[in-house]
């Protein structure tokens, strides 16, 4: 039975020794062997906003493994960050590069092209540190997502994509059905081989960087990840099927999201009041499914947090955003990806409902 321990922590200085009680329950023997260990960069974001993987469980993890006399331990992330400069620069402000201690690594510089990893595009950019670890661990943040309901361990593994292409996945795949498989195709292409979950303070609300920190106080760890991320889910108090690429993993034989296969050893019961996407795409009845085919859910620029940087443009994979002089979306051309709402750090990027026909509408008077 596939198992997920999750460990009381009750701030980030009791981190160290629990992440060892993890590696000693679920590591193998790391002596000689090429380790890669990959956190959560969201963008330039500073600890204390919980958007970015705490770099306590950073430093305790890159410590945990050259205690094992790991051959090679690398740290690293592709957050994609075009509008905020440069990887380095993220993860400095993140704390992880200081808490790497030597380890951190621009993966960026090592990009190997994979033919046929996803449907709708010919050749993925992965960085090849990545793809030659003889091991690899996943250190993501409890978060909600706006567009995937959560994002773990499995969604974690996005971050293997380097630059642009992440954006064109965005594009070539607008549906959520569509996502959540690009998502997994990503994820199928190195899963993690142990995930330890930063969930001491998670995300609620609009994640994964529009939301508010939440004091948890758990540490969560599995050899499976979409294990973990199932037990996080329903920590969050999402109903057991809601999170489709979770769903689509395990259709896949990549994982156990089914929570009657899933060991938990801890304390796994839903946060009370955990605050989920008000308009997330992980519909769970059939009232709200029904609903979804009449309205499409969209940003919209807040113009009181709005500090017009133009960053919600350059992020949209489909060119839907202009400034004049505040972001100007087109509603007939967003496909509801969220990327300009993960990537505001003034959180200006609203929500509004809009009846889909109308929507339709609109781009067929610009023909």
């Amino acid at each position: 039975m596939t198992k997920v321990l999750i460990y009381e922590c009750l701030d980030y200085e009791a981190v160290a020794p629990l992440v060892e009680r993890a590696f000693q329950e679920l590591a193998p023997p790391l002596a000689g062997r090429r380790v890669f260990i990959k956190p959560n960069i969201l963008g330039p974001c500073r600890p204390e906003e919980h958007v970015t993987t705490h770099p306590a469980l950073v430093a305790a993890a890159v410590e945990a493994c050259r205690r094992r006399q790991a051959a090679e331990i690398v740290v690293g992330d592709n957050p994609g960050m075009t509008s905020y400069g440069s990887t380095e620069h993220a993860a400095r402000v993140a704390g992880i590069i200081e808490a790497a201690d030597d380890c951190y690594r621009n993966i960026a510089d090592a990009p190997q092209a994979v033919r046929g990893a996803t449907a709708r595009i010919v050749e993925l950019p992965i960085s090849r540190t990545i793809l030659e670890a003889d091991f690899v661990i996943s250190l993501p943040k409890m978060k909600t997502h706006v567009a995937t309901g959560l994002t773990g361990a499995v969604k974690n593994t996005f971050g293997y994509v380097i630059g642009a292409a992440k954006t064109q996945l965005h594009a070539c795949n607008p549906a959520a059905a569509d996502f959540a498989r690009a998502i997994v195709d990503v994820f199928a292409l190195r899963p993690p081989d142990l995930s330890i979950m930063d969930a001491v303070y998670a995300m609620e609300g609009q994640g994964p960087s529009g939301g508010r920190p939440r004091f948890v106080g758990r540490l969560l760890a599995s050899r499976d990840a979409v294990a973990l991320d199932a037990c996080a889910g329903r920590m969050m108090g999402f109903k057991p099927g809601a999170i489709a690429h979770l769903m689509e993993a395990q259709g896949r034989g990549l994982g156990v999201a089914d929570l009657a296969r899933i060991e938990t050893v801890g304390r796994a019961e839903p946060i009370t009041g955990f605050r989920r996407p008000p308009l997330g795409l992980a519909f769970t009845n059939r009232l709200i499914s029904w609903l979804s085919r009449i309205y499409v859910s969209q940003p919209r620029a807040n113009r009181r947090l709005c500090i017009r940087c133009g960053a919600c443009g350059k992020q949209c994979p489909v060119r839907a955003i202009r400034m004049d002089p505040y972001p100007k979306i087109d509603p007939a051309k967003c496909i509801s990806c969220y990327c300009c709402h993960e990537f505001c750090r003034s959180k200006a990027m609203d929500f509004a409902p809009r009846l889909r026909w109308l929507q339709a509408l609109r781009g067929q008077g610009r023909r």
